[in-house]
């Protein structure tokens, strides 16, 4: 990053993961939906506690978990990037 103490959005994050290929463009709604099971988004990487929501996001690298906020914009930037063309 640029030395700031700010920490990225879950937008930033999101773009820099598909523009990178880490993350891929969503083409099918979360397997599984469910309490946290304390793994790392694969998003912001921070663990997904037991008191929230998590999702498991189907891709080439099978089901990874993500906390709903980091995939309603995931989802939102697939979308976005599908219908761009």
């Amino acid at each position: 990053m640029d030395g700031s103490s700010e920490e990225p959005s879950i937008s930033h994050l999101v773009a820099a993961g598909m523009a990178s290929g880490f993350l891929w463009v969503v083409e099918e709604d979360p397997l599984w939906a469910g309490p946290g099971t304390l793994e790392p988004c694969v998003v912001c990487e921070r663990r997904i506690e037991s008191s929230e929501i998590q999702y498991e996001v189907p891709g080439p690298r099978g089901a990874l978990p993500a906390h709903v906020n980091c995939y309603q914009e995931w989802r939102a930037q697939s979308d976005a990037m599908r219908d761009r063309g």
